[in-house]
């Protein structure tokens, strides 16, 4: 018997940089059950994610209408997931095209089913702002798309109840983002206290600098920080204004560069290091890959999004680095990993999503 084909259209997959295709593939990889009948159409770069990644079945579809109109025929009624950003299909965040491209494809192959993953949706900006233009055609685009799909899913609460306004609809569903650094199954490794990390893209890396520059002068005059590693990729413009607030610290050397590093490094510093800063939020920590990259490998997350709800509640504010006590410490980070363990694991999520698809899908899966 041969598995009901299942179609992935996401961005650009690794090893290209880029937190959707990166969940993309990674959701793939923990999908429960056979994997070999899935095909990826991806916006640029097919043939080296496929050498890369060693599945063949990725072809590109140059984000253009008619490509992704035939790719789409030749799959048939098959099962679709779309990952859903407007700036991934388009250039300004518009892809007008896409829901007449999904809905002929519904309207032919009505045996097909379609998922849709919303991972970023339009903010609110004035109506002088050049942007409001541009979210309200993406409001317009996400209506149409809700109301083709037959599954919902997006990242934050907020996105759920944002979906809901703009859809109609009252059945979306929520599932966290995982660690796009995968951990070790033995996490035994002596941390250092005095040692914290900042891992992601550059923008988010300076505004978390910003953030914390206050209170990374005092734990420095305190010695209560002793070395800060900087991961992720360079970039001019954003490198500029984080070094711009180094160079005001009492001593800008306890800074570690290390750029781009290989997932296995990531880990091994990760495992390490005490103390991890992140800038999310009460809205978008659930989206967030680098705050659970720091709650899989047991980090210590140091934010201002401390609450009493889990998995927050484990979380420390910046005033209790100088005050936690080692058993508190271990205690919340235990706690969170645990939480992560059992909410934002890969293998939890892509079983959440794939019980999602309706009853007659998984019924006619194998035919």
């Amino acid at each position: 018997m041969n598995a009901r084909p299942f179609i992935i259209i996401s961005t650009r997959l690794p090893p290209q940089l880029c937190g959707i295709g990166a969940y993309s593939w990674l959701l793939h990889r923990h999908w429960p059950g056979e994997t070999s009948h899935v095909g990826f159409l991806v916006v640029e770069g097919a043939a080296e994610s496929a050498a890369a990644l060693n599945h063949g079945a990725i072809a590109e579809f140059n984000a253009k209408a008619a490509n992704l109109s035939r790719a789409l025929e030749s799959a048939g009624g098959a099962d679709v997931l779309l990952h859903y950003a407007g700036r991934a299909y388009h250039r300004y965040g518009c892809p007008i095209w896409l829901p007449a491209v999904l809905a002929k494809w519904k309207a032919k192959y009505p045996a097909g089913r379609l998922l849709i993953f919303f991972h970023e949706l339009p903010g609110k900006f004035p109506i002088a702002s050049r942007h409001y233009w541009i979210d309200l055609c993406n409001r317009r685009i996400i209506r149409k798309l809700a109301r083709l799909a037959d599954v919902i899913v997006t990242n934050t609460s907020d996105h759920v109840t944002k979906i809901m306004k703009i859809s109609g609809r009252a059945d979306v569903h929520l599932a966290p983002v995982g660690s796009n650094i995968l951990a070790p199954d033995n996490l035994s490794q002596q941390r250092v206290r005095t040692e914290f990390v900042i891992f992601g893209l550059p923008f988010s890396r300076w505004q978390t600098l910003q953030m914390f520059d206050a209170e990374i002068r005092s734990w420095q005059r305190d010695r209560r920080l002793t070395k800060l590693h900087l991961v992720g990729p360079r970039d001019e413009k954003f490198d500029l204004r984080s070094e711009e607030l180094i160079a005001a610290w009492p001593d800008p050397h306890v800074v570690i560069r290390h750029g781009i590093l290989p997932s296995l490094e990531v880990s091994k510093l990760l495992a390490g290091v005490q103390f991890a800063l992140t800038n999310a939020t009460f809205k978008n920590w659930s989206k967030s890959g680098q705050l659970m990259a720091y709650a899989s490998h047991g980090c210590a997350i140091v934010g201002r999004l401390h609450a009493a709800s889990t998995p927050l509640c484990f979380t420390i504010s910046p005033d209790e680095v100088a005050t936690i006590s080692e058993a508190d410490l271990g205690g919340r980070t235990q706690s969170l990993k645990e939480w992560y363990d059992q909410n934002a694991d890969w293998n939890i999520i892509a079983r959440k999503i794939s019980d999602l698809l309706p009853a007659k899908v998984q019924e006619e899966a194998m035919t």
